[in-house]
């Protein structure tokens, strides 16, 4: 097909792009311009507005704020309605518990990606839970580094009424889930020390978070990493 039958001239120039079985006439050669339309399903459609709303969300809330940021702010910039956010969601509040619930799940699958890699590398070896905890550690470290911007979202204190209660939840049953996986480890770890390394983590993903400086928040990251390493060693003979 000659490229001039897909060119949208100017009045006075060019040629009219090709529409749906219309026919033109390129020196002797007729053309026959019949492309199908794309089909889009509504679910499609769906989960492609409710992606874009979220990147927005994300956008405005770590620009401006969770409490500076309003709706009308988060559909200009998805390019969607406000109609369409409350298909969705229930409001302002929602798109922020959703994107740390996202942000939360994704830093958890970072973790146990990183402990069972440190776990297959310890087989054959004496298996030490402490060595696995710091793996998934450094890799959520790595995480909220990564993702500054969000981290510091959801640590800094401006968010829904309530949500510091989501944290806690969600916090709580880490720290539930660390003395569980220690407690089954082939040479369980004190229950206390489980407690403590957890608790040392969330203080650093907040210093980590807020920390203006990037540069210094790697070195407390790798500070705090090495600390957490000799807590619970066995003293040296």
């Amino acid at each position: 097909m000659s490229p001039r039958a897909h060119y949208s001239g100017v009045s006075g120039g060019g040629y009219p792009s090709a529409q749906r079985g219309e026919r033109f006439v390129d020196g002797d050669t007729r053309m026959t311009a019949n492309v199908p339309e794309p089909t889009v399903r509504p679910a499609d459609r769906g989960a492609a507005t409710r992606s874009a709303l979220l990147a927005a969300a994300r956008e405005v809330f770590t620009s401006v704020g969770y409490a500076q940021a309003g709706v009308t702010d988060i559909v200009a910039r998805a390019g969607a309605s406000v109609g369409s956010l409350y298909h969705h969601f229930t409001g302002k509040a929602d798109l922020y518990v959703t994107l740390f619930e996202e942000f939360h799940q994704s830093q958890a699958r970072r973790a146990r990606q990183a402990a069972r890699e440190a776990r297959e590398a310890q087989e054959g070896s004496s298996s030490d839970p402490r060595q696995l905890f710091l793996a998934a550690a450094r890799a959520y470290l790595d995480g909220c580094l990564q993702q500054r911007e969000l981290s510091r979202l959801f640590v800094c204190g401006d968010a829904p009424p309530g949500f510091d209660l989501i944290m806690r939840h969600r916090l709580r049953e880490w720290a539930s889930r660390n003395a569980d996986f220690f407690a089954r480890s082939p040479e369980p770890m004190d229950e206390a020390v489980a407690v403590v390394m957890t608790g040392a983590l969330m203080l650093a993903v907040a210093e980590v978070s807020l920390d203006e400086d990037a540069g210094h928040a790697g070195r407390l990251a790798r500070g705090v990493l090495d600390v957490m390493s000799s807590i619970g060693a066995a003293p040296a003979s």
